[in-house]
Parts: structure tokens; C-alpha cells; sequence
């Protein structure tokens, strides 16, 4: 006989399911394009549940947000104490990254739709650039040693932008973009830090 669920844990557990379905209508229709109807029928359960869990699309698409949108770098961190050395870092780094472009593809189509969901709501940008400050952090913490006098979080920002680019190559040619490119196109970045003169720069601003 099924063990009865207690009525709050029904109710998470209609809202896990009512999430998980948006996340795979969000990410394949849009935000535009999804709607409350479709999100109910996937998850199992009537447009009315939704409405008790959540205020509109507007609101689930916030908390799925807020709740399941991880930025792909967020764990570098907790790897990066595992590695030594230039050799071992960046080989490492570069498999790791490669490995998120392949594997990470709903988070990465969600947070480009909640990008461009806040482009049109100027006051939801710093929501999402608090985001990315944890993981720029541990990517600066990870480079740090090898910036040869350089702002790491400067460095980190612009590995960050070339893992982009590289991922959004990558998922459109992949011949176009081995797994090793990424290995390699840090190296060539750190390569040329080290031949580069330290100039004054601006410092990237504190997050808020």
C-alpha cells in the first residue's frame, strides 16, 4: 500500500513537479512561448494547482530561477582545491569546462532566457549579476597565482566571456570546437598575461 503523504508534503511535491515541468517548457518554448496550461499538463496536475502555488508565469518563472538556475562555473571552487600546479590546472579546468558545454544544456538555455527576460525588466539585471559573482570569484581564486600581476577578477571576467563564446560554438559545431580547445585557449590566454605590461585599471565594482 503507498504511504500517504502528509498534506504539506503533497503540496511540495506538487510544486517540485510543477517546477521540473517548467523548466522543460521554459527551456524549449521560450518565455513567450510557454504557457501556464502546457507547464499544469506536463507536471501532471490542473492549471487551478498551479495558481495555488504560484501567482502567474511571471512568478514561476522567477522561483524556477531563483531555486533551479545554477551559473554552470558556480562549483569551480569546491574542484579547484584539488589541483596543483599549471600543468594539472588548466588540463583540469579545460576538461571541466568542456564538460559543462555538453552537459549543462537546460541550465544554460534557461539563464539565456531569463537574460533576456531581464533585458526588457532593467530592475531584475542585478538579480541576475549577483549570479555571476560567485563563480567569477572562484574563477579569480583558481587564476590568481598565474595572473603575473594582473587583476584576477579581471582575468577571470574575460575567462568567462571565452567559455561562453567557446560553449555556444561548441553546441552549434562541435567539430568546429574539441574538447581540448578549451584547454588550450586558457593556456594561450595565460600565455599572453605573462608577456603583457600591468596597467592601472579600473577595479570591477564590490557586488551590491
Amino acid at each position: 500500500m503507498p504511504l500517504r503523504l502528509s498534506r504539506s508534503e503533497a503540496k511540495a511535491r506538487t510544486r517540485k513537479r510543477l517546477l521540473s515541468a517548467a523548466a522543460e517548457v521554459f527551456a524549449e518554448q521560450g518565455f513567450a512561448g510557454a504557457s501556464v496550461d502546457e507547464i499544469a499538463f506536463r507536471a501532471g496536475h490542473t492549471v487551478g494547482a498551479l495558481y495555488s502555488h504560484f501567482a502567474g508565469k511571471n512568478e514561476l518563472f522567477l522561483t524556477l530561477f531563483d531555486e533551479r538556475v545554477s551559473h554552470p562555473l558556480d562549483h569551480v571552487g569546491e574542484i579547484a582545491s584539488q589541483w596543483e600546479g599549471d600543468e594539472t590546472t588548466f588540463a583540469a579546468f579545460g576538461a571541466y569546462l568542456a564538460g559543462v558545454a555538453d552537459h549543462h544544456t537546460v541550465r544554460s538555455t534557461l539563464e539565456m532566457e531569463f537574460l533576456r527576460y531581464a533585458l526588457t525588466r532593467p530592475e531584475l539585471l542585478d538579480r541576475l549579476a549577483a549570479r555571476w559573482w560567485a563563480p567569477r570569484a572562484a574563477v579569480a581564486r583558481l587564476v590568481a597565482p598565474h595572473c603575473g600581476g594582473h587583476d584576477p577578477a579581471l582575468v577571470a571576467t574575460a575567462i568567462i566571456g571565452l567559455f561562453e563564446g567557446l560553449v555556444m560554438q561548441r553546441r552549434v559545431d562541435r567539430a568546429a570546437v574539441p574538447p581540448q580547445l578549451f584547454t588550450e585557449s586558457l593556456r594561450w590566454l595565460m600565455a599572453g598575461l605573462a608577456r603583457t605590461p600591468v596597467r592601472p585599471a579600473d577595479p570591477l565594482p564590490e557586488p551590491r
